[in-house]
């Protein structure tokens, strides 16, 4: 094969397989990084890692609950509700122009849902346990 052949056929091949290849990745939606990112909170929680939960909060949550009231929330409630068994998938969307997502937790006595909203950053900017409702 001549050099200019060898080339050419290099050429090709470069072009053929740069042709097919997968294209990039779409970045997450702003619902899709907050539901990552309350997974994240909820296995920090459940380590008992209170200063890695805190780090996903977004700084005037940070200021609102710090890591030892995090604690305290994240424990009374495993004391009222027993140990946690799993979380569910988490479901969202866009409530006011933020990401708000829910996550099903169920205990020992019963379900609790995590209400998880992301500001635009997709750091965590509220949180909340809602306990389980009492039937009538």
């Amino acid at each position: 094969m001549t050099t200019c052949s060898a080339r050419f056929a290099a050429l090709a091949l470069a072009f053929t397989v740069g042709w097919h290849a997968a294209p990039a990745a779409a970045a997450p939606t702003p619902v899709a990084r907050c539901e990552l990112v309350s997974l994240d909170l909820l296995d920090a929680l459940g380590r008992g890692d209170y200063a890695a939960a805190q780090a996903l909060f977004a700084p005037a949550l940070a200021d609102e609950l710090p890591a030892a009231q995090l604690r305290t929330l994240w424990t009374d409630t495993a004391d009222r509700q027993g140990a946690l068994r799993t979380a569910g998938r988490p479901h969202g969307g866009r409530v006011n122009g933020r990401s708000e997502v829910f996550v099903p937790l169920m205990f020992e006595k019963s379900t609790v849902t995590a209400d998880v909203v992301c500001d635009g950053d997709g750091r965590i900017s509220a949180f909340r346990l809602t306990p389980p409702r009492t039937l009538p």
